[in-house]
Parts: C-alpha cells; structure tokens; sequence
C-alpha cells in the first residue's frame, strides 16, 4: 500500500464478459506479467487435489496470500491454467486509476470494497456470488500488500464471515444444495537470477538522502536496519513527535506506533478495544478519519482529517514494517522485498521489480465449510476457527515451496 484513498466513495460492480475475460487474460500472460511485472511464467500446484475434492454444488472461496503487487495478475494466470471462472473484491481506489483500468477490472469480474467504510452492496455481491455458484470468489484476506512473501501477515476475519454466511444460507434452503469450500491459496514470486547487483544501486540513494554511511553490499541486514532507524527518526521529527533514544529498530518501532496512536486516538476521540494489535487500532483510526474526509457535511473538519490521515498511515508504515524478517533469513528475496518497502514508503510511489522472478501457485486442501456451523456454533467463534485454519494452510504452503524453491532468490544474500 502506498497511501490511504480519500476520493469519494463509489461502488463498482463486476461486469463479466467471457470474450473481454478471455481476451484480458491472454494479454495479462503475454504481456502484463512478464512486461509490468517481470514474471517469466507461472507454475500451479495442488489443483489435482483440488478438482477431486470438489463435488456437485459446492461452491469455492479462494484465500490467496497478498504478500506483492503482482499477486492479483499472476492468481488470474493460475486461475486460467485450470479453467476456474471467478469474481474477485478488491479495493475502490484500484477502480479510480482510470477509465480503461476500470473497464477491464470490471470485465474480468471484479466488484469494489471500501475497507475503511460500510457499504452492503459488496458483501450482498459476494454473498450472492458463492449462493448462486455460477463463479467462484476471490478475498485477499491480509487486506493490504505487506512485502513479506515468506511469511503470511494476520489475516482478517471478513473473508472467513463472507464464507460461513454462504454456507449458513446454503444449509438453509429445502434442501441442501452444496457447501462451500475454502480455498487456501499460497502464491510465492522469487527472484530467478542473481539481482544483488540491482538491489544494491536501488538502495543506495535511499541511504544517501539519510545520510547513512553503510555496506549494502556486504553487510545488507545491517544496513537495511541502520537506514529503517534513520527514516523512522526523521519522520517523526517532522511530524514534531517524539523520538524514542534508542538504536534498537524494533524498540523505535513499537514505541513509536504506540505514541502516533495514542495522539491520534485522543484526537479522534476513540478508545482502543482491549487485545487490539497496533494495525487493529490503525484500521480503527482509518474508518474514522475516512468517514470525515468523504463526508461533504464536514467539510471544515477537512484540513484537519489531512493531518489525521498522514499521522494515520505513518502508524501504519510502522506497525507493518517486518522487523525481524530479513535478520532471521537473509534471502535474497527477503532483502530485495524489503528494499522495495523502503523505496514505497519513503518515496510514495511504486517501485518496479528488480529483475525477472518465477511464481509459484500452490492450491492447498480445500476446507468444507460445513462442520464450522455443526452443533449450533456461534458464527463468531466459527470465524474465528475458520480464520485461523485458512492463514496456518497458506503459511504451510508458502513453506513448502520455499523449501523446494532452486532459484537465487531463496538463497541466502
């Protein structure tokens, strides 16, 4: 994620043509993937075992990973391999970035969310969608593109309710008429030549315009910490917050986070539900700051809500940020992804790939909704279960193709 969206609020339904479908999707492989992206092709796994398990009226839920901006663009490509017809969420501000963008999201069955407010129309979309069966659908379930390919951010519970409502209405009609099966869905890119060269020019004006002094080279860990520090430190004290005194990125951070918010909250005046992690309390943060900024009502409170949304998202570039992610294993992946979250965050815009990578799409076992609701369960704690189950299998599938993983990208820098 780049930045918070503001722009007024629309809804954009899907509208799927199978010839602009077929057409789009021909042009995602031939061009989009390997032109944009700079992904030489896309290998899938587990459908086999995927096919098997799928029986007569059941509907499929797919719960892919959302770890890089070219998960939705290669997810489309596996889709296609093994002739599986879906409508997607994804969310409004992809819709604004142009009338073609928008025209062929649309044709290709995608529908608008906004994440930061309530509007019924997408969940009736994706209920009605996973009721009817005819398509299948597609939620990322972390919400946002957090550059950690190896690991699976928290996922958050609104795919796993959209499944268990489905599957409650399903078990409600005379008679039955199938069940819902999620989808676990791990998607790995990894880097197929040896990009530390590349990776290494690219971080270098970042350090630069900090005024850090490192060995990218040969020390990427520490310098990738050392210029982490230095930017946390200059955003704050430009934001007139205060800097915690400590060379520790990870005490820095959490301090950090923990004050932008509570400044917020107390201007916001909302208070923190207990167990709440720091990205919990910034999505909070979020919906009120949004509903402000697109009310034309408030417009007085304008001016201000800017404030809110900057201090908003700093929180969020912080509690986002995978602190021991790179120390633990320094891959070349791993290191490259985090260099491309340092140009995101401190040069606001997206960074294009550093050299050519391969993807991996592995389908892991389905998971049949049904016995989440047997024995009068409350949906909430269903959620809960159902939550918690699909982010271990997409973290379980993400193991095992870095495991398998023969490229450059998976060793260590």
């Amino acid at each position: 994620m780049i930045d918070f969206s503001d722009e007024p609020y629309r809804y954009f339904p899907p509208r799927y043509s199978r010839p602009w479908a077929r057409l789009l999707l021909w042009h995602n492989r031939r061009q989009h993937l390997p032109n944009v992206h700079r992904i030489d092709g896309v290998e899938v796994s587990g459908h086999e075992q995927l096919a098997e398990a799928i029986r007569p009226g059941d509907r499929l839920l797919f719960l892919p990973n959302h770890s890089t901006h070219s998960d939705a663009a290669i997810f489309l490509e596996a889709l296609s391999q093994i002739g599986q017809r879906c409508l997607m969420m994804a969310a409004y501000d992809v819709f604004l970035r142009g009338k073609i963008h928008r025209f062929a999201l649309q044709r290709m069955g995608a529908f608008s969310v906004d994440r930061d407010a309530n509007d019924s129309r997408p969940m009736k979309q994706a209920l009605a969608t996973l009721e009817r069966g005819k398509f299948g659908l597609i939620v990322f379930p972390e919400g946002n593109v957090y550059l950690t390919n190896d690991r699976v951010t928290p996922f958050m519970d609104g795919a796993a309710f959209i499944g268990l409502r489905a599957q409650a209405a399903l078990q409600d009609k005379t008679p039955p008429t199938g069940s819902v099966l999620a989808v676990p869905v791990s998607i790995k890119a990894t880097h197929v030549t040896n990009a530390r060269e590349r990776i290494a020019q690219r971080f270098t004006p970042l350090a630069k315009q900090l005024d850090v002094e490192t060995d990218f080279r040969d020390q990427p860990v520490a310098a990738v910490h050392a210029t982490g520090v230095a930017a946390l430190r200059r955003n704050l004290k430009q934001r007139g917050l205060d800097v915690p005194d400590t060379d520790s990125l990870t005490v820095l951070a959490l301090r950090a986070a923990s004050d932008v918010l509570d400044r917020l909250e107390a201007k916001l005046e909302i208070t923190p539900k207990p167990g709440d992690t720091p990205l919990d309390r910034v999505r909070a943060a979020r919906r009120v700051v949004h509903e402000v900024r697109t009310d034309p009502d408030r417009a007085v409170d304008h001016a201000a809500a800017a404030t809110w949304a900057d201090e908003a998202m700093l929180a969020f570039r912080i509690a986002s940020y995978p602190l021991e992610y790179v120390a633990e294993k320094p891959t070349l992946d791993r290191v490259g992804e985090t260099v491309e979250k340092l140009e995101e965050d401190l040069l606001t815009r997206l960074p294009p790939p550093f050299a050519e990578r391969h993807a991996y799409v592995r389908f892991n076992e389905p998971i049949d909704l049904g016995p989440y609701l047997e024995g009068g369960t409350k949906l909430r704690l269903a959620v809960r279960k159902l939550t918690a189950d699909a982010e271990r299998s997409v973290q379980s599938g993400l193991d095992r193709l870095n495991h398998d993983n023969p490229h450059p990208g998976g060793r260590d820098w």
